[in-house]
């Protein structure tokens, strides 16, 4: 964002001394990407571990054929989790590097 639309202007979003409501809505702008930094972190941490979990325990109860369909599922469930974060993506990084104007 600070380098499509440059520092000052990226920074202005969150530091806004302009009156006390706009400094607030700057605090909790920070807060809120904060936020999805470490939620979207801790959730892409659970789906991976619990499909290594699940792998895990299907080859320990019956190591040999029955969890042909759960590597399939797990390959399955990562390229949905690798679409959903694709997109996620592409809309913060459209969020971020638009130009940010006054609203009246």
């Amino acid at each position: 964002g600070m380098m499509a639309v440059g520092f000052f202007p990226h920074i202005k979003k969150f530091i806004n001394f302009k009156d006390p409501i706009s400094f607030f809505i700057g605090i909790l702008e920070l807060i809120s990407e904060l936020a999805k930094i470490i939620s979207l972190s801790f959730r892409l941490f659970g789906n991976v571990f619990a499909g290594e979990v699940l792998l895990t325990i299907i080859f320990f109860l019956v190591p040999y054929i029955i969890p042909l369909p759960f590597l399939f599922l797990e390959l399955f469930v990562g390229m949905i989790q690798a679409f959903i974060f694709a997109m996620i993506t592409l809309v913060s990084i459209s969020l971020h590097t638009a130009i940010h104007g006054e609203e009246h």
